[in-house]
């Protein structure tokens, strides 16, 4: 199975209904704009870059046993936390706030943090862990 069939596979799992993941692909991001989940990806899904580095720092942060996963776990559960929280968001208060907005400030941001936490509380269930585990045992085929 390819890493983008595990993406999604894990990604439907976690969710509970069907992800879709476009053939376009620049960035982590939930398109929240259609009637399913739209799993945006960067084209390289095992990227490290600064700002990835600072948001695994802060994740661990709220979430010390996080640490046990990989980026690629906690970005996607991080995007799938946008679709779960989706209703709870003010949008437009949150783009305007989103603007000239980085790092730890952004990810404090309210829909930053409903998603982070949606994904921590995911992470906390020892069932969901063990899901996560076998998904990154497929992803990275150990």
């Amino acid at each position: 199975m390819g890493r983008i069939t595990a993406i999604r596979k894990f990604a439907t799992i976690a969710i509970g209904e069907k992800v879709i993941i476009p053939r376009d692909r620049n960035d982590w991001g939930m398109n929240l704009n259609d009637r399913s989940p739209r799993l945006c990806l960067p084209m390289d899904t095992q990227k490290n870059d600064e700002e990835d580095k600072r948001f695994r720092k802060f994740f661990i942060s709220l979430f010390p046993a996080g640490q046990g996963f990989a980026n690629v776990t906690i970005s996607i559960l991080h995007e799938l936390g946008h679709w779960a929280t989706k209703s709870e968001v003010d949008w437009d208060e949150y783009w305007a706030e989103a603007d000239n907005t980085f790092g730890w400030d952004y990810f404090n941001l309210k829909a930053e943090r409903m998603a982070t936490d949606w994904a921590i509380n995911w992470l906390s269930d020892p069932e969901n862990r063990r899901i996560a585990k076998a998904f990154e045992v497929e992803y990275f085929g150990h």
